[in-house]
Order: structure tokens, then sequence, then C-alpha cells
């Protein structure tokens, strides 16, 4: 016998998915407020191989967007230097124990998946139709295993110096064909230009500010209309331009710590750089606070994605 196609029904699990939503956003909210932010705290790689971005124990994979910036969030809350994050059934397999891992004890992350569903049409037909469907999982740090032991540093692993990122910044300007010019004493990127300027390299304090600067102003190239096509120019105290600030923020973060270089955000010298209140002031004025998050966090993801995929095709062609 055929199994029966079970039909969508938009009501279903609403309570879940509204609990899910507030615990969401109320993380975001809370480490806004009390300004524990990962993209504005300093970072640098350990040599253990699983510091950084978060990382699913099973796959291998790093998580993505607000996943990303959720599970970083919660381990600076909570102590966590162990970014692997699986659930109770990836744990077992993995040989761990999940004694003592309640319901609620973990961090809820969410995917959207495109499923099917049947509409009967007005003459009684049956279409298939498709639409996302957001889904939530629980997932525990691994350091919540009674059995976890923390693997040992590499003492031989070294951060990336800054000369090198350096150069993985002048190889994304040049791939790009971004227009590049140092002088003055401030940083900005002019998207009517497609121009970075950042001071001369004896201005910078220290060598992990220009390099913090340059790949700020690069994440704002991201927007210009040849690329992702984000409205740029906006001014200061505008809803826009504090967007466009955490996307620069958040995409730089990520792209660094990629690159495995050092993070150290209060080294940006871009007026108004990583200032928590204008994000404070944005999210109050949001309407769609969770949607609003939720959109500035992809766009994040896809700008640090171009800007990493930019330098790799430069790295391929030498």
């Amino acid at each position: 016998m055929a199994k029966s196609k079970r039909k969508y029904n938009p009501k279903k699990s609403k309570e879940w998915n509204e609990k899910c939503e507030q615990a969401w956003f109320d993380t975001f909210a809370e480490a806004i407020q009390t300004n524990h932010l990962p993209w504005q705290k300093p970072w640098k790689p350990n040599g253990t191989g699983f510091d950084g971005i978060p990382m699913n124990l099973a796959s291998k994979k790093e998580y993505r967007g607000g996943n990303t910036m959720r599970l970083m969030i919660e381990a600076m809350f909570r102590g966590w230097t162990d970014l692997r994050f699986a659930t109770r059934k990836q744990l077992i397999n993995a040989g761990l124990s999940i004694k003592g891992l309640k319901n609620g004890s973990g961090c809820i992350v969410k995917y959207a998946e495109r499923k099917p569903y049947e509409e009967e049409q007005d003459d009684g037909t049956i279409e298939i139709k498709y639409r996302w469907i957001r889904k939530w999982y629980e997932v525990f740090n691994i350091e919540q295993c009674e059995d976890y032991e923390a693997p040992k540093p590499d003492p031989t692993a070294e951060v990336k110096p800054t000369h090198d990122m350096m150069k993985h910044f002048n190889d994304y300007i040049k791939n790009e064909g971004i227009t590049f010019k140092t002088g003055g004493n401030r940083a900005f990127y002019r998207s009517s230009a497609d121009l970075i300027q950042l001071p001369t390299h004896d201005a910078f304090t220290t060598p992990i500010g220009e390099v913090m600067t340059a790949f700020h102003e690069a994440g704002h190239s991201t927007g210009h209309t040849s690329r992702l096509k984000r409205p740029l120019g906006n001014g200061f105290g505008s809803k826009a331009y504090a967007f466009e600030e955490l996307i620069a923020e958040l995409s730089s973060m990520l792209v660094v710590m990629r690159l495995g270089g050092e993070f150290v955000p209060d080294s940006v010298q871009e007026e108004n750089a990583n200032n928590a209140a204008y994000l404070q002031s944005w999210l109050k004025a949001c309407e769609d606070k969770d949607e609003a998050l939720g959109l500035a966090f992809h766009e994040a993801q896809k700008a640090a994605d171009y800007m990493i995929e930019s330098i790799k095709k430069g790295d391929e062609e030498q």
C-alpha cells in the first residue's frame, strides 16, 4: 500500500517554532545589550584546530550565518573554548556520554528546508507546491560531555603573520579591480569610485590595526553594484548605516578567522566602527527584529564567502 502524503499544516508545532524563535532572538538581544558580541572581542588561534568558528562534530563543517553567531555568543557566555557542537545522536555516535544533557541545556540552531506540500485546486485537482520550512535543532557543546577531553594544542602552530594577511587583502583588491590609496588620517570605502583608502602603513599604531581596518573596508566593498549589490553610502545614525556596519564587522571577522589570522576589532581605525551603541539603537528601531538580524547575518556570510572565494581565485592563478 502506498504511503499517504502528509499535507502541509501551517499550525503544526506553532508553539515550538515561536519558542525557538524567541530563544534565538533573545540570545542576540542580550548579547547586544551587554556587549557580549563575537565580532567585538579579540580572538587568536590556539593551535587545537577546533577554536574560532563553530563546527559540527560529525560533519566537520563550520556552521554558517546566524547559527555561527548564536553558538559563538553561547560559548562566550558559558566559557567554552572548544567550539565543536553536536546533537545527542551525534555525540552518541562519536562515543561520548550524554549523561546530564537535559533538554534546554544546549543551544538552538535553525535551518531552512524546501518541502513539498499538496494544495487542492478549485477544480478538485491536487497540485504539488513547495515552501521553505524552518527547522530547529538543539545542539550541545562537546565540553558539556562529562567524559570530554580537551585536545592538545599544537606547539608548532602559529598565527598567520600580519604581512601575510595584508597580502591576502592586496590579492582581494587586485582580483576585484578595486582602487586602493593610502594617505590622510581616516579609513573609508567610497562606493561611487569603488575605492578603499587607508592611512599610510606608518600611521597605524600596530600592524594588526592595519589588517583589521583593511578587511573591514573590504567587507564594505562587497556591497558594490558589481558584487553583492547592497545599499551603500547611508548616513550615520540611520538603520541602513547600522545594518551595513554590522555586515562589515561580521564578514571581516569571519574572513580573518578563516584565513588563520588574529582578530582584534578594537584596532579598526574607521570612525564609528565596532560601536555597540548604534547596534542597540538599530535593533530597537527595527519592526521585525528577528528577521532584521537574520538578514544581517545572511548578508555577512555572503560577504565573507565572496571575499574568501576572490582570495582563493588569486592564489590558484599564481
